[in-house]
C-alpha cells in the first residue's frame, strides 16, 4: 500500500502562492485517504492469514449423520443383521454388494464389464471405483428423517477407510467372525432372492459350540417370503472362489479391524447361533453405541 501514497510533482509544492497552499491541503487529503484506505487493505490480509490457521477445512460434502460400519469375512451374516439393525433402528442400510451386483446386472457400460471381470476372478473392487459408487449413493441415502447410515461391507480396505473418514463420521464398527470351515458351510448354503436380494440359507450347523439352523422361506424352499422370487445361488458362492474371497478377506479386510481399534470405535462378535443370536447382537450395539464399551459375547 506504500505505493499507492503518491507524492506531487516538486514544481506543485514548491509554489509561493496562494493556488500553493490549495494544492497542499488537496494533496495531504490525497495522502491521508491513500493512507487510510491501504491500512485497511493490509489489515484485511493480515486478518485472513491469521484466523485462516485455525479454520477448519470443512470438504465440500459431508454426511453430517453418524455411520455405523458392519465388518465380518463372507458368510458370516452381516448383511442379515444389518437388515434387523436398520428394521430396529429406523435407519436406512446400504449394502455394497447388493448395489454392486446390481450394476453387474444393468450396467452395460464399461464399469458393468470392469465389475464383472472382478466377480468373476473372486477380486476385491479397486478403492478408486468403489469410492465413487459409494459416494454417490451416499449423499443418495442423506435424508432427513434418516437417524443414520448403516454400512455393509464398506469400507473393505484400510485406504477405502480413511477416505471414508474425509467424507462422514463413522460411530461404531461391530465385527462379526466365525471359525473358517464354518464359513465355508455357511457360503455354499447361501441363498438369495433374484428380485429383491432378501438372504437365505439352507445349511444347518450342528457341531462343537456352534448351533445354526437353516434360514429357510416360511413357504416353498425356492420361492422367497417377500416377494415370490426365485431363489439363486450366487455366482461367488463356489468353493473355489468362497476360498479365494477368504484369503483376499483376511489380506486386505482383516486390517481394518486394528484401524477401528485404534479409534476406539470397534465391538466384535461371534453369532455361534446365527440369527438365534440376533437380540444379544442388538443389545450389545445398543449398549456401546451409548456408553462406547463393548460388552462380552455373552
Amino acid at each position: 500500500f506504500f505505493l499507492m501514497i503518491r507524492r506531487p510533482p516538486r514544481s506543485t509544492l514548491d509554489r509561493s502562492s496562494a493556488a500553493s497552499d490549495v494544492y497542499k491541503r488537496q494533496y495531504q487529503r490525497r495522502v491521508h485517504g491513500d493512507y487510510q484506505k491501504g491500512k485497511g487493505m493490509l489489515a484485511k490480509c493480515i486478518s485472513r492469514q491469521f484466523f485462516g490457521l485455525f479454520k477448519k477445512k470443512v470438504p465440500a460434502k459431508f454426511y453430517t449423520k453418524p455411520m455405523l460400519v458392519l465388518l465380518g469375512a463372507p458368510g458370516v451374516g452381516k448383511g442379515t443383521y444389518g437388515k434387523r439393525l436398520s428394521a430396529d433402528w429406523k435407519m436406512p442400510i446400504f449394502s455394497t454388494g447388493e448395489y454392486l451386483r446390481t450394476l453387474l446386472k444393468t450396467d452395460k457400460t464399461d464399469l458393468g464389464e470392469k465389475l464383472r471381470e472382478f466377480v468373476k476372478l473372486g477380486k476385491l473392487v479397486d478403492d478408486a471405483t468403489i469410492m465413487k459408487i459409494m459416494e454417490k449413493r451416499l449423499f443418495e441415502d442423506e435424508k432427513p428423517e434418516n437417524k443414520g447410515i448403516i454400512l455393509d461391507g464398506f469400507p473393505r480396505t484400510v485406504g477405502q477407510a480413511e477416505m471414508l473418514d474425509k467424507i462422514g463420521t463413522v460411530k461404531a464398527a461391530m465385527n462379526f467372525y466365525l471359525r473358517d470351515d464354518i464359513l465355508v458351510e455357511k457360503l455354499a448354503g447361501r441363498r438369495e432372492c433374484e428380485k429383491c436380494h432378501i438372504p437365505y440359507n439352507i445349511a444347518t450347523i450342528k457341531r462343537a459350540a456352534y448351533d445354526m439352523d437353516p434360514l429357510l422361506p416360511k413357504g416353498s424352499v425356492e420361492i422367497c417370503d417377500a416377494c415370490k422370487g426365485k431363489l439363486i445361488q450366487r455366482e461367488d458362492d463356489t468353493p473355489k472362489v468362497i476360498q479365494d474371497r477368504l484369503k483376499i478377506y483376511k489380506e486386505k479386510t482383516a486390517p481394518l479391524e486394528g484401524y477401528y481399534k485404534k479409534k476406539k470405535i470397534y465391538i466384535e462378535y461371534e453369532p455361534k447361533r446365527g440369527v438365534t443370536d440376533y437380540p444379544d447382537i442388538l443389545v450389545k450395539m445398543d449398549h456401546f453405541i451409548k456408553t462406547n464399551k463393548p460388552q462380552s459375547n455373552r
